[in-house]
């Protein structure tokens, strides 16, 4: 990531460029895709994150959104093909940068992301023998218990979303 690019201090900005390969979902021209290794309870969970530093949504191109509803789309679309949830949350929340800066508008601690967590019913699935189960099926997330997928699981889980992304972008 070029400086100009960059906001010194913002935590997703010093985090996208270490983001692993073998975790990558997608990696296109504004956003960058990316398995939440260190909670899979959603088997998917999905960060999809605008590359250049925006903190808030109506800085975005019309371009930079474009590119956020190909990718989401095809996301949702290989997710649903691979994991079969039934359905999705999709959502782009901004509180920690808030909370450590709420008299500050925009708060420049922001980073526009998004969150994309599938949902899924009562059956678990399995996966490189780990079991991934929703953990309150239909109802909202306030709290939960994350589930870290083993180092082997998360690249697998990764790969397959990746090898069938390509399909629907």
């Amino acid at each position: 990531m070029s400086a100009e690019l960059t906001r010194p201090g913002c935590e997703i900005c010093e985090i996208l460029p270490q983001i692993e390969p073998e975790l990558t979902l997608y990696d296109g021209e504004h956003w960058n895709a990316n398995l939440r290794d260190n909670d899979q309870a959603l088997l998917g969970t999905t960060f999809i994150t605008l590359k250049r530093h925006a903190s808030e949504l109506d800085q975005l191109t019309r371009l930079e959104d474009t590119e956020l509803i190909i990718v989401r789309n095809g996301l949702v679309k290989t997710l649903r093909k691979v994991f079969a949830p039934k359905t999705f949350n999709f959502s782009c929340l901004k509180n920690d940068a808030f909370k450590r800066q709420p008299d500050q508008t925009p708060s420049e601690a922001a980073h526009v992301h998004w969150h994309l967590k599938p949902r899924y019913g009562t059956d678990p699935i399995v996966i490189n023998g780990e079991t991934f189960r929703d953990p309150a099926p239909g109802r909202y997330l306030a709290t939960y218990e994350r589930q870290k997928p083993s180092r082997e699981t998360a690249v697998i889980i990764a790969q397959t979303i990746r090898t069938e992304l390509g399909s629907y972008l």
